[in-house]
């Protein structure tokens, strides 16, 4: 069985306690390796390395643990069960497509994709794999749709949930996608993909499930750093949750901003009184300072600028530079992060 594992954080990460652990993964997945990472702040352009061999034996695949640092990595080790054991037919694979790379790695085997229901006309598989081929289906119904689609988290999001679980009716289809702006990951079997959130406050230690190893989460990790980690099975002896048949999330500069359910309904992971403040600054026809936040919402100060930092650490406001105040000052002022608007727009119409 191949195993896959990601990350997406708020910035630029080192990989190497994870990756370690992964990397582990490859004695019991011989057949190949590889891992796709965002070179560039603006997540257009990737850096792929993978080799058809087992990834404890790879020298380069122990160099790039200490090489490897983006806010967005997605990785894969093989077991090959549609096509041979060569470099074309190793995860993960990249499509270039309006002005940006696209990533995805597959976990399962789909049958039936040469069937004309699944004909392509544009992206065309390199090897031979049914999750190459999966991935050019997904591109080329992704080709077909509108920029105002694609440039729609909500939109995008059920697009890529209603076509993965269409594949998914052939077979395994857990899968990570990524534009390198936002981070996709698929489930069609229940408890076969985790997620983990690191989010600050970072205490205590992390130990790796395969070997005997082990970091301080305190001294390893800044203080405003936030991540998903997503992997086939826990890697760490973390709270990793398991996500649910035909589920998909969505993650965005380390955490995740959108789950769509099996049953297609769509869920996120704020709690109420975030999602209280966010709607209030989105109804705001400015950026929205700290004091007004405190009077509309009726909280102490001080609880909501706890609450609004951490929402800035996770991607879903932005302070507004223009006014140069700490974070914490009554007149620091915020703004709805764009990539996230339509999510809390969908919120805003629930409470009318």
């Amino acid at each position: 069985m191949c195993e896959l594992f990601c990350l997406c954080a708020n910035k630029p990460v080192d990989i190497s306690f994870s990756w370690r652990g992964f990397r582990k993964r490859g004695q019991a997945n011989p057949d190949g390796w590889g891992v796709a990472w965002y070179v560039d702040e603006e997540g257009k352009l990737v850096g792929l390395v993978k080799e058809p061999r087992p990834a404890p034996e790879s020298s380069i695949a122990r160099l790039l643990a200490r090489g490897i640092r983006s806010h967005i990595v997605i990785s894969h080790v093989r077991w090959a069960s549609v096509g041979d054991k060569s470099y074309v037919n190793t995860h993960p694979f990249v499509r270039r497509f309006r002005d940006r790379d696209w990533v995805f790695a597959h976990n399962g085997t789909v049958t039936s994709m040469n069937d004309p229901e699944f004909s392509l006309r544009i992206f065309t598989p390199v090897g031979e794999t049914d999750s190459e081929y999966a991935f050019c289906y997904i591109m080329e119904y992704l080709s077909k749709l509108g920029n105002e689609v694609l440039k729609d988290v909500l939109s995008l999001a059920q697009r890529i949930w209603e076509i993965a679980v269409k594949i998914g009716r052939h077979g395994k289809f857990n899968f990570l996608l990524s534009n390198g702006i936002l981070l996709f990951a698929f489930s069609n079997r229940r408890g076969s993909l985790h997620y983990l959130l690191r989010h600050p406050p970072h205490v205590g230690y992390a130990r790796l499930l395969d070997e005997d190893f082990k970091i301080d989460l305190g001294l390893a990790k800044a203080p405003d750093e936030a991540a998903v980690l997503i992997a086939t099975k826990e890697i760490t002896d973390e709270n990793w949750m398991p996500l649910s048949s035909n589920e998909l999330i969505v993650a965005y500069k380390g955490d995740i901003i959108l789950r769509i359910l099996g049953n297609g309904r769509l869920k996120t992971s704020l709690r109420e009184e975030e999602i209280e403040i966010l709607c209030a600054v989105r109804s705001s026809p400015h950026a929205i300072s700290l004091g007004q936040l405190s009077e509309t919402i009726g909280l102490p100060l001080e609880e909501v600028s706890e609450i609004v930092r951490s929402l800035v650490i996770r991607g879903y406001l932005r302070k507004d530079r223009r006014y140069n105040y700490p974070m914490n000052h009554p007149e620091s002022r915020y703004y709805t992060d764009p990539v996230v608007r339509p999510i809390i727009d969908k919120l805003l119409l629930r409470r009318d």
